[in-house]
């Protein structure tokens, strides 16, 4: 946040005075899209088939189309019924 500090000189009988106001600023952030996955460089595509779900894989560092959910350690939590 910025902000600006005016501090004006006044007399004896009229005090100076200390303005603060603050300074909107504008920041923007872009970032490169792509309109499909396969676009990506992190993605693994090759056994996505319709209803595949993407996964992380933390040794590789992408993600990869999956069927099936196997996993070890998976939780899937499905809330409360």
């Amino acid at each position: 946040m910025n902000a600006k500090v005016t501090i004006s000189k006044g007399s004896q009988a009229n005090p100076g005075k200390v303005t603060v106001a603050n300074i909107p600023q504008v920041i923007t952030v872009s970032a490169g899209s792509t309109s499909t996955l396969s676009n990506l460089t992190d993605v693994n595509l090759n056994n996505a088939t319709d209803g595949a779900v993407l996964q992380y894989d933390a040794t590789n560092g992408t993600w990869i189309a999956e069927n099936v959910l196997e996993k070890s350690g998976l939780q899937i939590n499905c809330g409360n019924f």
